[in-house]
């Protein structure tokens, strides 16, 4: 289960993530690289106005990508 504290470089392998993410207008990368603290964090900088419910949706996307 993804949370938020979550490292946020830590859900980039989950398929469609990437994509969830910049759709949502929060970029999981920096300059340099990937964003290497937690996904709470990554979220409280870009501003995200319900962090809860981004999660939610990372949430059920993983478990649609995930082999169970």
């Amino acid at each position: 289960m993804i949370t938020r504290n979550t490292p946020a470089e830590a859900i980039l392998d989950i398929p469609g993530v990437i994509a969830y993410c910049i759709a949502k207008g929060v970029s999981p990368y920096t300059c340099s690289g990937d964003y290497t603290q937690s996904l709470g964090r990554l979220l409280e900088l870009r501003d995200v106005a319900d962090p809860e419910g981004f999660i939610a949706g990372l949430n059920k996307l993983a478990a649609k990508r995930r082999p169970r």
